[in-house]
């Protein structure tokens, strides 16, 4: 069995920087890392350890409809993304993206659903 470690949350924004200012400045959050090389992303985080993920909606292809009805998405971190999507096809997951390499950042990544068509995000332990 693969070992599942915990990741940020993901929000999908329609308007990632409003989003990005808003988690910042409400909030309190502290921008960790900020990505805009191919895709908007940011990595947030309290002093108290709470860590959020914001991404492009669009850009990581949440549109129209499904942008209301998915925009929270759980993360997880496995040594073997492939080999994780291997077992998770045997035991009634679906594939939803992946495993793809990010050549810039070094590392694998990927999505799933399970059996009721809830979406999460993998990467590896390389992933920033």
């Amino acid at each position: 069995m693969t070992d599942i470690r915990p990741r940020e949350s993901v929000i999908l924004a329609r308007d990632f920087q409003t989003a990005v200012a808003w988690y910042r400045d409400a909030l309190g959050f502290t921008v960790v890392q900020l990505f805009d090389v191919g895709f908007n992303y940011c990595n947030l985080e309290t002093p108290s350890g709470i860590r959020l993920g914001i991404g492009d909606a669009a850009q990581m292809g949440v549109t129209g409809d499904a942008c209301d009805n998915a925009t929270v998405i759980l993360q997880f971190e496995v040594d073997d993304v492939g080999s994780f999507f291997s077992h998770l096809e045997q035991m009634g997951g679906s594939v939803t993206g992946g495993p793809s390499f990010n050549q810039d950042g070094g590392f694998w990544f990927g999505s799933f659903s399970d059996p009721e068509g809830n979406q999460f995000w993998v990467v590896d332990e390389n992933c920033p």
